[in-house]
């Protein structure tokens, strides 16, 4: 569920969590940020994760609503997640499972579509996602994030249509980089995520 800053009322104890959880990461991502050349070579910064490409919503990818179909949406975003999961971890990953997607905004038939994505956090050492999710155990696991912004160049104006979020195994790796936040935004992110 997505919150929204409320003034005036008090922090729960999960936004407490989620808030230290992302001061820790921070902390954690200092070296890299203010010393990188003597930070551990074993880390990167989610900003240097990023991937993403751009196309205008063609007619033959709508719906009966004469809006662009949802699952082309998903295909684009799992394409780009996919490659940016390759590009990371420099071997062929292996699609774990979707963890969330959501559809803020409809997309219109000659809209432009900007897909970004991001590795937002990994389990270098593996990590278990339960028993639902096939031969993972011990597997470095990474986690995408793309974001769909529909574009309006004349207008000078983009909104987010879609978050979606994959995970993928390294299934000839070890391990794999650990991805940490440039800022208290994408630590916050990576704190609700994990």
């Amino acid at each position: 569920e997505r919150t929204k800053i409320q003034i005036g009322r008090p922090l729960s104890d999960e936004s407490l969590k989620i808030d230290a959880r992302a001061a820790q990461l921070l902390e954690q991502a200092g070296p890299l940020l203010k010393m990188p050349s003597l930070a551990d070579p074993n880390t990167i910064l989610m900003n240097e994760t990023a991937q993403g490409n751009a196309m205008v919503a063609q007619p033959q990818a709508r719906n009966l609503h004469d809006r662009i179909f949802g699952g082309f949406l998903m295909r684009r975003a799992f394409e780009l997640a996919f490659a940016t999961a390759y590009l990371f971890g420099g071997d062929k990953p292996r699609f774990l499972e979707v963890d969330d997607i959501s559809f803020d905004k409809p997309v219109d038939v000659g809209d432009l579509l900007v897909f970004k994505s991001r590795v937002l956090y990994t389990m270098p050492d593996g990590g278990n996602l339960g028993h639902y999710v096939d031969k993972h155990d011990g597997l470095p696991l990474v986690n995408v994030e793309v974001e769909v912004w529909v574009t309006c160049p004349e207008q000078k104006k983009a909104e987010v249509s879609n978050h979606l979020y994959f995970t993928f195994a390294l299934p000839e790796s070890k391990t794999c980089k650990l991805v940490l936040p440039a800022n208290i935004d994408q630590a916050r992110r990576q704190a609700i995520r994990m």
